[in-house]
């Protein structure tokens, strides 16, 4: 049987004073849309909620995905916010992550941390994984599961990660989001050049000859594209707070919403 992509969607909302995430919305929308897909029998996708501390090594040797989903919370130190052992907020540091994932070289291939202040983890794992995505400062959930049904529908149609990712930022400038300027994309020196999925006969050897590649072109700092914009504005802290300027109506997913508050991530 042929391997397929696979993608592990991990979710976390430990903030309990706050507006809760709309993290199970986010998951069925990247399901429906790896289903719909032209290419959709080369994808799959796992989940794990609430993810804690004790989760990940277990989740990425259990699955061993080509695409980690972050959804949840960050904050502008650096960090994402799993669970601890009893439920409460743990800060997740960007040097952590990027020793996790030297640690396994499991093949994972991209990264998206779904989640606001993401950008300076993403720049942490970007010699990890050929691709990585974040954001420059806070996003708003809306946002973020919009984007993330864009990325995925495109995946699943048989797009490259650079054009998902772009389809994902054009689906929210399609819909006026405040938000489309704040994904970003930081990737390796030949990322588009190589599939997301080798041959199982020849994968741990690929990888190995791509990591060797990747370290003897580290020349100068052009090995890494970015793609999307910087901003400055001011960015929300972690834990579900909301964002008064928008109100009326937004139609999501063929519903129509009363919006009051923009709860972010």
């Amino acid at each position: 049987m042929r391997e397929k992509i696979r993608v592990l969607f991990l979710a976390a909302d430990p903030f309990r004073d706050g507006a809760q995430l709309e993290l199970e919305q986010e998951m069925r929308a990247i399901r429906r849309a790896l289903q719909r897909g032209s290419a959709h029998d080369t994808l799959e996708l796992e989940s794990n909620f609430a993810t804690r501390t004790g989760d990940l090594q277990l989740a990425l040797l259990t699955y061993r995905p080509h695409i980690v989903h972050f959804s949840g919370h960050g904050g502008k130190d650096g960090v994402i916010y799993l669970s601890g052992a009893e439920g409460n907020p743990a800060a997740v540091g960007k040097a952590a992550l990027a020793r996790l994932f030297s640690l396994l070289d499991s093949g994972v291939r991209v990264v998206v941390l779904n989640a606001c202040h993401t950008h300076s983890v993403v720049e942490a794992l970007r010699d990890m994984v050929d691709f990585a995505i974040g954001t420059n400062r806070a996003i708003s959930d809306v946002a973020a599961i919009d984007f993330s049904r864009a990325f995925y529908t495109a995946l699943a149609s048989g797009a490259g990660v650079q054009q998902a990712f772009d389809l994902g930022v054009n689906q929210l400038e399609l819909d006026g989001s405040y938000d489309a300027d704040v994904p970003v994309l930081l990737k390796q020196f030949g990322a588009d050049h190589r599939p997301l999925l080798a041959t199982s006969a020849t994968s741990d050897e690929s990888a190995l000859k791509t990591r060797q590649h990747l370290e003897s072109d580290k020349i100068t700092g052009t090995d890494v594209e970015m793609v999307g914009h910087d901003h400055n504005g001011a960015g929300r802290p972690a834990g579900g707070e909301v964002d008064q300027r928008v109100s009326g109506k937004e139609i999501n997913g063929g519903a129509i919403r009363m919006i009051g508050v923009r709860t972010t991530r």
